[in-house]
């Protein structure tokens, strides 16, 4: 019994994923952030000093693209980078604007809705606890080029 549960949990969150990918992020279109805080940056580089910073649920303009990252412009007028990651074309409804349903917002941009989430996690003892620790921790952007530099993993490292 467990397994077919656990079959009918994986091909719904397979269909989810497959609908959330048929909504591509297109230049001159929208996105919505679907995690909880985005930085924005002013290069395509996670490690340059960002400019500003988008929450859950934010639509941005994208204006081009590079790579895996997109151009952006906020409601609020800054403008600069954010990568591909952050971000999904499925844009909230008109009735869905304005409310503080961020959880949902992050669920639907990865396939998942409260149901699937519910039905994963039931009959599940995790440390969700350590998970919360793990997402809070943060790097600064200096920090994190200082360690891709004496890492070898960006120019300007040396052995």
């Amino acid at each position: 019994m467990k397994v077919l549960i656990m079959l009918i949990v994986t091909l719904a969150v397979l269909a989810g994923s497959a609908i959330a990918e048929d909504t591509p992020i297109e230049v001159g279109g929208t996105a919505t952030v679907m995690i909880r805080e985005q930085y924005i940056f002013p290069t395509p580089v996670f490690y340059a000093q960002p400019v500003g910073e988008l929450v859950f649920g934010s639509v941005v303009d994208i204006t081009g693209g590079q790579g895996d990252w997109f151009s952006i412009e906020a409601d609020n007028g800054i403008e600069g980078w954010a990568h591909t990651t952050a971000l999904t074309g499925a844009v909230l409804s008109q009735g869905s604007q304005g409310t503080d349903d961020s959880d949902m917002i992050m669920l639907a941009g990865r396939g998942f809705n409260s149901d699937v989430e519910s039905s994963y996690a039931s009959g599940k003892d995790l440390p969700w606890d350590e998970v919360d620790a793990i997402e809070n921790i943060t790097v600064e952007p200096a920090d994190l080029e200082v360690f891709l530099v004496e890492g070898l993993l960006l120019d300007g490292g040396t052995e």
